[in-house]
């Protein structure tokens, strides 16, 4: 596998197979700031194997989204606060959660501005980030147009309905 142009480092002591491309990076973030990492590299240095740096990989990780996840970790100038995208935000914060890395869940907390209430609203839902769902709910009752079809197929039913009833009771 081609190693990845940024994220393999020579002095780096844990390798993942991501997306097709192999990052080698510092073990010690990982045991730092993630429980699951913690347990799952104790495991790991355990079993004695043929290679110094076994391979982990991630079958369910997209390469995109660990190198947004990477450059919390490694960021490419310590001078400049980090300009990421919506999306790069939502899987900084998909794969801390995931991983248990709470202080970079709580950084892409702060840093995800969502384009619209409903995203704030489901991302809210799926990350249990539970300050964001009343002004994410009321914002969507207050706003002139109703939920439309494809908004109400990606949320909860009891916020549809929440939504609804809210929105019917303002308006008579």
């Amino acid at each position: 596998y081609p190693h990845h142009k940024h994220f393999f480092f020579d002095d780096g002591n844990i390798t993942f197979l991501v997306g097709g491309f192999l990052y080698r990076v510092h073990r010690y973030f990982f045991c730092r700031d993630s429980s699951e990492f913690k347990e799952r590299l104790s495991r790991l240095s355990n079993q004695k194997g043929p290679s110094p740096h076994p391979v982990i990989s991630l079958n369910d990780v997209k390469s995109a989204d660990f190198d947004a996840f990477l450059s919390v970790l490694y960021p490419p100038n310590f001078n400049m606060s980090q300009k990421h995208s919506f999306k790069e935000w939502s899987s900084i914060l998909d794969l801390s959660t995931r991983w248990g890395f709470t202080s970079i869940r709580e950084l892409a907390i702060r840093c995800l501005e969502p384009p619209s209430a409903h995203h704030r609203l489901l991302l809210a839902r799926k990350y249990g980030v539970d300050q964001w769902v009343l002004p994410a709910l009321s914002e969507l009752c207050e706003r002139p147009q109703p939920l439309n079809v494809d908004e109400a197929r990606f949320m909860d039913f009891e916020d549809i309905v929440l939504v609804g009833s809210v929105r019917e009771r303002v308006r008579s």
